[in-house]
């Protein structure tokens, strides 16, 4: 099925707002291993300047959707780009632990927007709804995959404060372009009602409400897995930068955050091939199981990491990736398919409060766990959360017997 002009606009505009969110969640990670070079805090310290961001990006989320469904989502993905830009400049600028906090959460304010406008603009736009977030999601992984490493280049080429600037420029550019490029959509308060699974009401906010709790322990383990996956690199996967150092490039320790920001760029681009995966399952399958199997798939990845080192250890997150964020246009489906169109918006900020507010806590807790002698105790603790996330799909799954639940526009019991 062909998209329409107006399709294809909502699409890149969703897809470049998705990439440049993602590229300032996942860059901070890499620049803090700069950051702790030059400051000389310890990794910990460094990583606890970006709680208030990553707990703004995800409770921000709500406030956003409400806003959402009351107003324009181009106007709000517009103030996303344009304003986590700002956010980014600004941190370019900072000095002192205050400065870092409150700049560092602007971005993660204004990044919120994306989600709840985005997505809900693509789940009640695109008739084929799981190809689109598919293929929107693989520019959020582009911005994942390209983070670590961009954000590393710049800083290791440049310094911390430039690559900030560059990447607050982007955002800037990115926004005033997107103000020049408009779309049509769909006003949301006169959407038509929307075919439940298993009849709407209760039994459709009981789905939902299960479906919140493995939201919120799949967020927990994504940010907890963003946060260390670069350190882990630079500690225990040094064969990149041993390569690297053949070539006498100078400035050692740079070249390793360089290597490891590489390593983790690698990773994330598995994730790209992931959601076009995903994408594809989701609209041709039970949504409900299909999310399961990503989920369960993804766990021996996490708990193999626990245990390697070098090469191996680049494989396995890489795997790890591939179905932990391949299941996201899955997952996206699913909260569209369980709530009604009118709040779509509201309903993907309930979300991403729970995937990425709740899932901040994973700041605290991955630096609590993780110790000198290796990164093995955080890795098992999210891994052990990812099983707890198949644990609450089985609930659903039995729950909600004797119910398909797909894309297609109308869902029918299964005789």
């Amino acid at each position: 099925m062909a998209a329409t002009s107006n399709e294809r606009r909502i699409l890149v505009t969703t897809s470049a707002a998705h990439f440049l969110a993602h590229l300032y969640e996942l860059s901070f990670p890499a620049m803090a291993l700069t950051l702790q070079d030059e400051i000389g805090w310890s990794l910990g310290e460094v990583l606890r300047l970006s709680f208030t961001m990553y707990l703004l990006f995800g409770v921000g989320s709500l406030p956003m959707g409400l806003l959402t469904d009351w107003w324009k989502a181009r106007w709000m993905l517009v103030l996303c780009m344009l304003g986590s830009g700002i956010g980014a400049c600004l941190v370019a600028l900072s000095h002192g632990k205050a400065q870092f906090v409150a700049s560092l959460a602007l971005v993660g304010l204004c990044a919120s927007m994306y989600h709840p406008a985005g997505m809900a603009l693509l789940s009640r736009s695109m008739r084929e709804r799981g190809r689109a977030l598919g293929t929107n999601g693989v520019f959020g992984n582009l911005g994942s995959a390209s983070a670590p490493f961009l954000a590393g280049l710049l800083a290791y080429s440049f310094g911390w404060r430039a690559a900030y600037a560059v990447l607050g420029g982007l955002g800037i550019l990115a926004g005033l372009l997107a103000l020049a490029w408009p779309f049509t959509e769909t006003d949301p308060r006169r959407a038509p009602a929307q075919a439940m699974p298993g009849g709407g009401g209760r039994t459709t906010l009981g789905y939902f409400l299960i479906l919140c709790v493995a939201m919120t322990l799949a967020g927990f383990t994504y940010r907890g897995v963003s946060l260390v996956l670069p350190a882990a690199f630079r500690a225990e996967a040094t064969f990149f930068s041993d390569w690297l150092r053949g070539f006498e490039l100078g400035r050692i320790a740079g070249i390793s955050n360089l290597a490891a920001a590489t390593l983790a760029s690698v990773t994330y681009a598995a994730g790209m091939l992931g959601q076009l995966v995903g994408g594809r399952l989701a609209d041709q399958h039970d949504l409900r199981k299909m999310y399961f199997l990503f989920h369960a798939a993804s766990l021996p990845f996490l708990i193999a990491m626990a245990f390697a080192a070098e090469l191996p250890l680049l494989l396995f997150a890489c795997g790890f990736v591939f179905f932990s964020l391949g299941m996201q246009p899955i997952e996206n489906s699913l909260v569209a398919r369980f709530t009604p169109e009118r709040w779509r918006s509201t309903s993907y900020g309930v979300k991403f409060v729970l995937n990425f507010g709740v899932g901040a806590t994973a700041v605290y807790a991955v630096t609590a766990v993780q110790t000198d002698g290796g990164f093995r105790p955080a890795f098992l603790l999210l891994a052990g959360a990812v099983a707890l996330v198949c644990l609450a799909i089985a609930a659903l799954l039995v729950r909600s017997r004797g119910v398909h639940v797909s894309n297609a526009p109308v869902v029918q019991p299964i005789a």
